[in-house]
């Protein structure tokens, strides 16, 4: 993955100020813990569609198989560290993120369970002009129809398929000055995507999504209500997409369980007394 500069943005990727808020560290994952989605929403609210803005705000999210892409490509945790906010997506994300911080961490994804139509409903209250980007051709236009369907006065910039060139890709978008960016382009291009944009001087909000695009093409309620309410999110879209996701289940998620739990072991291990001097 290639990480482009940002001129106006700190490297050290400090999250915006706020209560509730706080960026840790998860396996060696960068993550903000934040207390509740109403906060993160809060915080996003304050930064959506208000024009004038020097630089971007940008937001992604991290699931347990990030632990393993880290690991492979520290190219990506550099990336990570320069969004705004990086918010535990899955269970448990949040859930490791609480036990190893000691801080309230709620788990936030940007699909219809969570963050996004919170987001895109204040993205329509402003007239925001919204891009949708990524997945095989016609997904980004079918998703948008089923947003134009739930959220009739919601501007549509455009939509753009992923698989294609990055840097021309970023070009069209900068033309195209959207308010708002969602881009489901799989862990590491979406997030390169939006640094190239920031870096290129666009100043809107963006929003990685995963394969929420994907999932909206056939509809805005992808999960079960009783698969939501019971946390089963993972073991749902194993099922439907086994062979696109069998090894993010299965193995990457397997390493983060063994990290897991040899990060808490080693907190309930006693530490060996320290000898004394001359003895």
């Amino acid at each position: 993955m290639r990480t482009p500069p940002l001129n106006s943005r700190d490297s050290a990727g400090v999250p915006p100020p706020g209560a509730g808020l706080r960026r840790t560290r998860t396996l060696g994952v960068p993550v903000d813990a934040c207390d509740s989605l109403e906060t993160a929403l809060g915080i996003i609210e304050a930064r959506l569609g208000g024009g004038g803005r020097e630089r971007a705000f940008l937001v992604t999210f991290v699931n347990p198989a990030a632990v393993a892409a880290v690991e492979r490509d520290a190219r990506l945790g550099a990336a990570l560290r320069r969004f705004d906010m990086v918010l535990p997506d899955g269970i448990a994300m949040a859930l490791a993120t609480r036990r190893l911080s000691g801080l309230r961490a709620a788990r936030i994804s940007f699909d219809t369970t969570s963050l996004a139509l919170p987001v895109l409903r204040l993205a329509a209250d402003r007239g925001c002009r919204v891009a949708l980007v990524g997945g095989r051709p016609g997904v980004a236009r079918r998703a948008a129809e089923q947003l134009g369907r739930r959220f009739p006065e919601l501007r549509i910039a455009g939509t753009w398929q992923g698989h294609r060139d990055i840097a021309a890709l970023a070009a069209e978008l900068r033309d195209a000055a959207p308010d708002v960016v969602v881009c489901g382009m799989g862990s590491g291009r979406q997030e390169e995507l939006l640094l190239r944009l920031a870096a290129a001087g666009w100043s809107g909000a963006g929003f990685t999504c995963g394969g929420y695009l994907d999932q909206l093409a056939g509809g805005l309620a992808y999960y079960p209500a009783w698969i939501d309410r019971a946390q089963l999110r993972w073991l749902y879209r194993l099922f439907r997409e086994p062979r696109r996701l069998w090894r993010r289940y299965l193995v990457d998620y397997g390493r983060f369980a063994l990290r897991l739990g040899g990060a808490l072991a080693g907190r309930l291990l006693p530490v060996p007394a320290r000898r004394e001097a001359g003895r």
